[in-house]
């Protein structure tokens, strides 16, 4: 008896152990730590922020788990009653992307998962690396035998024993801030590539991490390590995407969990590259800031679709044609838009609507300073959601009142100035 009251004391302090460590951290870290201990699935499905005790939405998960199996037994019975005993196991929810060949049930019990579906998906921020420990990657600039001028991480052209009479030039510290804000490779499904197209991704790359790095404050920026899956045409593309059931609107998709961006080699490179510096804006708020609201996600990646380099100096355009078209939008509505109604049936005026929002904030001083705050809320507050007052009470003078009203002035006079960074 002693000896079962002596185990059943150790269980409870163990219980009241992890408690305490679960209530002890941040959301952030919650997440990492059900991660290293191999449950990604419970770090997607659980309530991360604000705290609440681990072991009751545990029990929780458990009971629904035993729920939703009683349920599709039940309906499985009911839909043939000369059913066999031979019962499949219910589809697995745990992946972004669903595999090809899912059946309707499969992707009614995958809606059936609701919200915590949704915010388990939301709630992720991928791998980085702290800017000031990447390993610089070596560039060369050499002059080979015959005269030829060459840049590269490996010296050719027979330079190697020869390097001082080739006049060998390190230009690695000259490039490395140039090296550390992303850790790209780029994949090639079914076709051999495209090497022009690969160094123009990694120019623009460049250019989303430094216009970016002017507003995510100096702790959060990172390096960001993504991976660029390029099909070789729009066809092969939406063949992918709609074996994964996504959605048919989508000319490219971003996936946070492997922290990859699906996209098609468009007939126009300008093309290709607008829609690649909207992933790869996604990309790297992912990286630097974690979850963010759609609408301000969203609108910074459109923001970003029309940048362009000229010399070295990133200019971006106003859509005038496009914004002066909005009538009547109200800021509010937009910033308190959810996911899943913001890509739905108004999904093209949204995205409109965004990005002329954030055009509209990165055009004033008091905008700007909003940006700011906001990312540094989010960069100390990974997963969390704020309320509008959070976001724009003290950070907007006026508050989303005042932000909606100036908006609305804005679009009016019709005059959109082009930025430069």
């Amino acid at each position: 008896m002693k000896s079962l009251s002596r185990i059943l004391f150790m269980l409870l302090a163990f219980l009241l152990g992890v408690e305490m460590i679960w209530f002890g951290c941040g959301p952030y870290q919650r997440q990492q730590l059900l991660e290293t201990l191999g449950r990604d699935d419970l770090a997607r499905d659980i309530q991360l922020d604000p705290y609440y005790p681990l072991l009751s939405q545990l029990y929780q998960l458990r009971v629904e788990d035993h729920q939703r199996v009683l349920n599709d037994l039940q309906q499985e019975y009911s839909l043939d009653p000369k059913h066999d005993s031979s019962l499949t196991e219910p589809q697995s929810k745990d992946s972004e992307m669903r595999a090809p060949g899912q059946n309707d049930s499969a992707e009614l019990n995958w809606q059936a998962a609701g919200s915590r579906y949704v915010a388990k998906m939301l709630c992720h921020k991928p791998k980085t690396q702290q800017l000031d420990n990447v390993t610089a990657q070596k560039i060369y600039k050499w002059v080979d035998a015959e005269g030829r001028t060459h840049f590269g991480e490996k010296l050719t052209s027979g330079a190697g024993s020869d390097a001082e009479t080739l006049n060998v030039e390190d230009l690695t510290k000259q490039y490395a801030a140039l090296q550390q804000e992303v850790k790209l490779s780029i994949e090639y499904p079914n076709w051999a590539g495209d090497r022009f197209i690969e160094s123009e991704i990694k120019k623009q790359a460049k250019m989303v991490h430094k216009v970016l790095s002017r507003y995510v404050p100096k702790a959060n920026q990172r390096q960001i390590n993504l991976k660029i899956i390029l099909f070789k045409t729009v066809t092969d593309f939406e063949d992918y995407r709609d074996q994964q059931k996504e959605n048919a609107q989508w000319g490219a998709c971003y996936s946070s969990v492997s922290n990859s961006i699906y996209l098609p080699r468009y007939p126009n490179i300008e093309q290709t590259m607008l829609v690649a510096r909207h992933e790869m804006t996604h990309a790297m708020l992912a990286g630097m800031l974690g979850p963010i609201p759609v609408w301000m996600n969203e609108g910074l990646a459109g923001y970003m679709e029309s940048f362009s380099w000229q010399m070295n100096v990133a200019k971006v355009q106003p859509r005038v044609t496009e914004y002066s078209q909005l009538k009547n939008v109200n800021m509010e509505r937009l910033v308190n838009t959810e996911h899943q109604d913001f890509n739905g049936r108004n999904q093209r005026l949204n995205y409109l609507q965004a990005t002329a929002s954030l055009y509209f904030l990165l055009d004033h001083q008091a905008g700007r300073q909003w940006l700011k705050r906001s990312f540094a809320f989010y960069g100390q507050n990974p997963c969390r959601k704020a309320s509008i007052d959070q976001l724009f009470g003290a950070n907007y003078p006026g508050g989303i009142d005042a932000a909606s009203r100036n908006f609305q002035t804005w679009l009016s006079k019709g005059s959109f100035s082009s930025h430069r960074y």
